[in-house]
């Protein structure tokens, strides 16, 4: 079989052909199981031509391999999310705990805002946690952080902004 030039931009078809298998092999050794590692290799090439891009023949597997990892942490992150959901129900008399259908819309809604708050500056995401979650004031919040008062403002104040965005898809 003769490869392209390094430089050679490859179509999807080819870089599933050519790396599918490696592909589900990295998969399954970083996963453990099959199953998952072949659900996971066709998201990535869904997600690469939903990207409309494809790397040069050189970049082929590195790409592939960014890809498919920001995969498995979603996945990660996922099933955290769904743990802790599930632990929190799980003291619920059976009653109040929410069906499938809610729980699914609850869960997505816990990922969205997870991802908005992973995308936080650091100091931002702190600031505003410990507003929202743990009902500090401003002058607790500066302490703790050893900021003054107005950059915990401007924090919360991003934070809020970073939720409307969310919410809204517009910013404030």
């Amino acid at each position: 079989m003769s490869h392209p030039p390094p430089s050679q931009v490859l179509s999807t078809e080819t870089l599933y052909r050519d790396h599918n298998s490696w592909l589900r092999n990295w998969l399954r050794r970083k996963l453990g199981c099959s199953h998952l590692a072949a659900d996971l290799a066709q998201d990535t090439y869904v997600r690469l031509m939903s990207a409309g891009t494809t790397p040069g023949v050189a970049d082929s597997r590195r790409y592939l391999a960014r890809i498919a990892n920001g995969l498995v942490i979603d996945l990660y992150r996922r099933r955290h999310v769904e743990a802790a959901y599930l632990e929190s129900v799980r003291h619920l008399p059976e009653a109040e705990v929410p069906g499938s259908e809610t729980r699914l819309l609850i869960i997505e809604t816990l990922l969205e805002i997870d991802a908005m708050l992973d995308g936080l500056p650091a100091k931002v995401r702190q600031a505003f946690l410990l507003r929202q979650l743990d009902a500090c004031s401003y002058r607790e919040i500066a302490a703790q952080m050893a900021v003054s008062v107005s950059s915990v403002e401007k924090y919360v104040a991003q934070g809020l902004a970073a939720c409307y965005t969310a919410l809204h898809g517009e910013p404030v």
